[in-house]
Order: C-alpha cells, then structure tokens, then sequence
C-alpha cells in the first residue's frame, strides 16, 4: 500500500529544506521542483488552480502536514513534489513541516484519491513523520514512505 505513494515520489521531485514562510510561497517553491516535468502541460494553470484550492478550503491535514492539490487539465499524469520545513509554515492555524503538492488529470480521480489517502495514513503515524524529519536525503525520504 505505501509504495503507491513512493512510486509517484522521484528524487529529483523532493526537497528536503525548503525555505518559503508563507503558505503561498510554499506551495509555489515545491510546485516549482516539477515546473520542468514533461507530464506537467501549464505550468501556469497548475499553480493558479493549486493556489485558488488551499484558498478555497486549507489543505493542511492535520499532523503538520498539507497536501495542495489539483484535478486539472494543465498534467497529464499525477504528480507528486514534496517540500520540507523544518521551521514550519503557517497554513491557517496550524504549523506544517511537510508539503506534498499533488497535480491530477480529471480522468484519475479514483488513482488521486488511493495515493493520497496512503499518504495521509502513512502520514499520520509520528514514527513516519519522525523518520521523514530526519531523512538526509531524498532516497532516505522516499524509503520511508516505501515501508
């Protein structure tokens, strides 16, 4: 069940100390790792559509961890990039330390609804967090969220 979500997880797509404060910038700095990914069409769009659903509704999840996401047209595979903050972001109310921005073709919408619940339940067991805080690099990140 975990490897779904680490199969949608390369390396290149993983930063580990991001250095954004504000929630927005945040989620632009990790959108940013696959601004260059050939399964990601407009760039563009995708931002202002992962942007326009945190505002929306707040896609903190509990847990210090937030998942800004969008079904959309500008991808053409889901994609996942993932951020870390060990200083933490303000999303609303709560501090996030971990982003995984999430960009899905309408067409697979049940495939995003099992990566991100694998996700969200990896994600909140503090042993996984925990490991994730201290992974040192990417590979050790992505071995986490393998099992």
């Amino acid at each position: 069940m975990a490897s779904i979500a680490a199969q949608l997880l390369h390396t290149g797509r993983i930063s580990l100390d991001i250095g954004a404060t504000d929630k927005n910038e945040a989620i632009l700095e990790v959108a940013g790792i696959i601004k260059g990914d050939a399964d990601v069409l407009d760039f563009g769009c995708f931002c202002r559509e992962l942007l326009a659903r945190d505002e929306m509704r707040s896609t903190a999840a509990g847990f210090g961890v937030a998942f800004p996401h969008a079904r959309t047209d500008a991808v053409r595979e889901i994609v996942v990039a993932a951020g870390r903050s060990a200083a933490g972001v303000r999303f609303g109310e709560e501090l996030v330390h971990f982003i995984f921005v999430i960009g899905t073709p309408r067409e697979k919408a049940n495939e995003y609804l099992v990566a991100v619940g694998t996700l969200a339940r990896l994600l909140r067991k503090e042993k996984t967090r925990a490991a994730l805080a201290a992974a040192a690099t990417p590979e050790e990140f992505i071995s986490v969220l393998s099992g």
